[in-house]
């Protein structure tokens, strides 16, 4: 009797609750927590996190960082998002092993075709570590940021893809994505070079006829703004080239008309009516041939007058 009633004194009855509420129950919760997770019981995981959060137990970083996994595997993307934000609060040293856990679950949602659910995920692992590398996904990497207007980010993505994997199904779109995002940033020239690489690098593409307009629509704007900066011959030599050939029937009579403003600039009338008569042979805008005819009337009239 007096050995029970040892075991059962207040004492120490106190003292094993304050172990359960220490480290030695909080490594046991976790630790099984850990199990379940490890046997793909997700949902379980989360239920003995939750219950021991609820019951005052520690919020450490490393329960944080399983819950957060926990909650991603059961689809809580905004649960997952929170319990992880909370834990690079709590040590900043986890947000590398965030990243790479949205990332290793963005490829596998790209992989099983939910490529949305891909782009989220990606989008949470880039808000963790930027920079991180996707492999061949460089390229989902590389659409989210043109989407986003985040060009410089953009063209580091789709540079660093098509560098790796210029044969792969999405490398077509991948360079004209690239040509996309120096064009919005404001380097034309760049934007030319790379859809002229594209001519050459994927001639029997679906998408070159689409690369090819957009091409011939940069070197008509280019030669636009040459001569307006004073380049009328840098102008004129871009357009010589490029108004007899465009496939874009606009691109040509707006190149022709120009090199027939260019050519009475410098005086060369005939050249000038030359141009202005293929625009009205040739051109499908009704103002621009009015014009031409205009251009053309005046001219031969002086040349009578003479």
């Amino acid at each position: 009797m007096r050995f029970r009633r040892r075991l059962t004194s207040p004492a120490l009855i106190l003292s094993l609750a304050l172990c359960a509420g220490l480290s030695c129950g909080q490594e046991s919760i976790l630790d099984k927590a850990e199990r379940e997770y490890e046997a793909g019981k997700y949902r379980e995981t989360v239920f003995i996190l939750r219950h021991h959060f609820k019951k005052g137990g520690e919020r450490t970083p490393e329960a944080l960082f399983l819950a957060g996994r926990a909650w991603l595997k059961t689809g809580s993307e905004a649960e997952a998002q929170g319990a992880f934000d909370e834990c690079r609060k709590m040590d900043a040293s986890f947000a590398s092993r965030i990243a790479n856990f949205y990332r290793e679950e963005a490829i596998a949602s790209i992989v099983s075709g939910d490529e949305p659910r891909g782009k989220r995920l990606m989008l949470s692992a880039l808000g963790f570590q930027a920079g991180l590398e996707f492999g061949s996904y460089d390229v989902i990497a590389g659409e989210l940021y043109l989407e986003r207007r985040e060009y410089d980010t953009a063209i580091r993505y789709l540079d660093r893809y098509l560098a790796k994997f210029p044969n792969e199904p999405r490398a077509a779109q991948a360079m004209i994505d690239l040509a996309a995002a120096f064009e919005r940033r404001g380097d034309t020239g760049r934007a030319i070079e790379i859809y002229r690489r594209f001519q050459e690098v994927y001639p029997g593409s679906r998408l070159a006829s689409g690369a090819l307009w957009e091409l011939e629509s940069l070197l008509l704007r280019e030669a636009e703004t040459m001569n307006r900066d004073g380049a009328s011959a840098a102008a004129e030599s871009i357009l010589v080239d490029l108004a007899p050939t465009a496939s874009s029937p606009l691109v040509r009579e707006r190149g022709n008309f120009l090199l027939g403003e260019l050519c009475e600039k410098r005086g060369d009338a005939a050249g000038a009516v030359r141009y202005y008569r293929e625009v009205v042979n040739t051109g499908s805008s009704a103002r621009l041939i009015e014009r031409a005819k205009e251009r053309i009337e005046k001219l031969e009239l002086s040349k009578r007058r003479r």
